[in-house]
């Protein structure tokens, strides 16, 4: 949702940085006695005073403000991921959180440092962590213990943390060849 609102910004911003040149620009040509420019705004204001409010282009013009006023409204509204997981506290005062950066690195610094993972990709969602581990283990008794090796240090570095509701882990070993 973050880079709807973000592009749905600066299409708004592009809009009135246009309009606003225009205006400039005409307001000049107007003050040097010049005729319009970029906008025929005399013929514009002549249709604007002889046109009613129940005319079709007005109607349609403010059904197409209402909608895009509407999206934009539906897009600021819209909750966002929550970017913090919360830590339990002992005191009821305290709040405290990690974001879910902080825990994929934590969790991938944990990874990386158990012998035979030469790359880890950690994904922290609201509710679950993926773990995606590469390894260099040649045999399959090899790579399932590996897995639990890293299943056990992920799970104890959540432990570690005192999350309130610490995410569901998953844990994933592949065998890169040499």
């Amino acid at each position: 949702m973050r880079v709807l609102n973000r592009l749905l910004a600066l299409l708004l911003a592009v809009g009135v940085v246009l309009a606003a040149t225009v205006g400039v620009i005409e307001v000049i040509a107007q003050r040097a006695h010049h005729r319009p420019v970029l906008l025929n705004w005399p013929g514009v204001y002549d249709w604007a005073a002889r046109t009613s409010w129940g005319a079709a282009p007005v109607l349609l013009l403010s059904v197409g403000l209402v909608a895009v006023g509407l999206l934009l409204l539906i897009a600021q509204l819209t909750p966002r991921r929550p970017a913090r997981l919360p830590i339990a506290a002992v005191n009821v005062a305290t709040d405290a959180a990690i974001t879910r950066r902080g825990l994929a690195h934590t969790l991938r610094r944990t990874v990386t440092g158990i012998d035979g993972v030469s790359h880890a990709h950690v994904t922290v969602r609201r509710h679950r962590a993926r773990v995606s581990a590469t390894t260099r283990a040649t045999g399959d008794s090899d790579t399932s213990s590996l897995r639990a090796t890293l299943t056990e240090a992920a799970r104890q570095q959540l432990d570690a943390l005192h999350l309130s509701r610490p995410p569901t882990l998953s844990v994933r070993v592949t065998t890169r060849e040499r």
